[in-house]
C-alpha cells in the first residue's frame, strides 16, 4: 500500500508469546502485539495494527500464512510500517516459513469454541460463525462486473498451502487512479496485483478459476488470526471484507467469546525466573500482553519468613519486598518475551515509590506491571500492587537483564 522498502526477520518465540511485531527501525524498538485491542483502521483495504505511536500495516497476508501453517508463537522484526506485498498472495510467506524448522512446543493449543452462532452484518455484507468441530469456510464473492464466485474449503495446513495461499490480491482497472489519489497502492504493480479489465480479462493468467474468492478467504483467515488462534466454526462469508472481519472480531472480544488466557502457575514461572524460596515473590501470573504488561498474584501467609521479624507483634510485608515482587513480574515479562535463557533481571533504579496501606498475613497482593520504555535488555516499568481494590504500593522501576550469577 505504501510502497516503502521493508525487511522482515522471523525469530522463534516462547509458548504463549503470540505473534508480535518489533519495529526495529524506531527508537526503543516498540512492540506491536497481534491482538484485537491493537486493531486500527489506518489504511483502506488492508488490516493495520497500532500500539502507541508504532503501527504495522498490511498484516493480513502474513497472519494468514501463519494461521494456515499453525504457527502461533513468533517474533517478527520489521524495519518499515508495512509488511511487503511480495507477489500479492501468502505463498511467498509460506515458502519462507517452510524453509525454517517449525517446532512443536510443549503446550496444548486451545482453540476458540463457540456454543452459539455469532454474526456481523453491514447492509448486504454478512459474516456468520456457526459452532462446529473444525474450521470450514464458505465464501461468496459477488461483484456486478463479474460472475459470482463461490468456494467452500475445510481448513487444514495442506489445504491452506495448496488451495488458498497462492491466491493473489486483485483490483479493477478503473480503481487504480482512485487508489493512488488516496495515497495508497504506491507499491502495487502487475507483479503483485491482478488487474481486472472492463471486459473481465486479467493482467496475468489466473492460478485458480475462482482465484478472487479464494483470495477473499485468504484475507478472512488472516483477519480471524488477530485473536492468535482460529475458531472451530463453520464460517459463511458473503461479500465480506476487512472492515466487517474486524467488526466481528471486536464484537467477539467485547462479549467474552474469545477464550481468556490460562493462568501461568508457579512451576512455569520458575522455568523463566531464577528466584527460589524464600525470595520468589510470585505465585501465579493471570494476564499477559507480551511486550506491554502483565498481572500477577502473590499470596501472603503467616508463614512468610519476613513476617517473623517484621514485626513479630504486628506482621507487615516490607515495602521493599513489594517492589521486589513487582520487579520479578517485570523481569519475567522481559525474559519470557526475549527467551533470554541464563539471564536474570537486575534492579537499576526505583523512583516515585509510594506505600499506601499495610500488607499483612492473609492478604493477596495483585501485581500490575506495564512497560513504559524499553531497549533490548533494559526497561522502565510502571508498577502497582493492590490488596482487593485498594492500592497498596506503586512505583517506577528500571530493570536491566544480565547473566545469571555463576554457582
Amino acid at each position: 500500500m505504501l510502497g516503502e522498502p521493508v525487511t522482515l526477520t522471523f525469530k522463534p518465540a516462547a509458548v504463549d508469546h503470540g505473534i508480535a511485531f518489533h519495529r526495529i527501525d524506531l527508537p526503543d524498538e516498540p512492540i506491536v502485539q497481534v491482538c484485537p485491542d491493537n486493531y486500527q483502521a489506518i489504511i483502506p483495504r488492508c488490516t493495520s495494527l497500532r500500539a502507541g505511536e508504532a503501527a504495522v500495516n498490511s498484516v493480513e497476508h502474513l497472519l494468514s500464512a501463519l494461521a494456515g501453517m499453525g504457527i502461533d508463537n513468533l517474533r517478527v522484526d520489521i524495519d518499515a510500517p508495512e509488511c511487503p506485498a511480495l507477489d500479492g498472495s501468502a505463498l511467498p510467506y509460506v515458502q519462507i516459513l517452510q524453509q525454517a524448522e517449525i517446532v512443536q512446543q510443549n503446550a496444548p493449543r486451545a482453540p476458540i469454541e463457540l456454543t452459539d452462532p455469532f454474526a456481523a452484518y453491514d447492509e448486504d455484507k454478512q459474516l456468520i460463525l456457526l459452532p462446529a468441530d473444525s474450521l470450514e469456510i464458505s465464501c461468496v464473492y459477488d461483484h456486478p462486473k463479474l460472475p459470482a464466485q463461490v468456494a467452500t474449503l475445510a481448513i487444514d495446513p495442506e489445504t491452506y498451502v495448496n488451495e488458498i495461499a497462492p491466491a493473489r490480491t486483485f483490483c479493477f482497472s478503473d480503481e487504480i487512479e482512485l487508489l493512488r489519489g488516496q495515497g495508497i497502492g504506491k507499491g502495487a504493480s502487475y507483479d503483485n496485483v491482478l488487474v481486472i479489465e472492463d471486459d473481465g480479462n486479467t493482467s496475468s493468467e489466473l492460478r485458480f478459476e475462482n482465484e478472487f474468492v479464494r483470495h477473499k478467504m485468504l484475507d478472512l483467515i488472516g483477519d480471524l488470526y488477530l485473536v492468535g488462534k482460529l475458531p472451530q466454526a463453520q464460517v459463511v462469508a458473503l461479500k465480506s471484507g476487512h472492515t466487517l472481519h474486524a467488526q466481528l472480531i471486536l464484537s467477539m472480544a467485547e462479549k467474552g467469546l474469545i477464550q481468556q488466557q490460562e493462568p501461568i502457575e508457579i512451576m512455569d514461572i520458575l522455568e523463566v525466573l531464577p528466584h527460589r524460596y524464600p525470595m520468589c515473590m510470585l505465585d501465579r501470573i493471570i494476564e499477559v500482553k507480551p511486550g506491554e504488561r502483565a498481572v500477577g498474584i502473590k499470596n501472603l501467609s503467616f508463614n512468610e519468613p519476613f513476617f517473623q521479624g517484621h514485626f513479630p507483634e504486628q506482621p507487615v510485608m516490607p515495602g521493599v519486598l513489594q517492589m521486589e515482587a513487582l520487579a520479578q513480574l517485570g523481569a519475567w515479562l522481559l525474559l519470557k518475551e526475549l527467551g533470554a535463557e541464563g539471564q536474570v533481571g537486575y534492579f537499576v533504579s526505583i523512583k516515585e515509590a509510594k506505600f499506601r496501606r499495610p500488607v499483612v498475613p492473609g492478604d493477596q497482593l495483585r501485581l500490575e506491571i506495564e512497560i513504559l520504555r524499553r531497549r533490548r535488555t533494559w526497561a522502565r516499568l510502571g508498577g502497582k500492587a493492590y490488596v482487593g481494590n485498594q492500592l497498596a504500593a506503586e512505583g517506577e522501576l528500571s530493570i536491566a537483564l544480565g547473566q545469571e550469577p555463576a554457582g
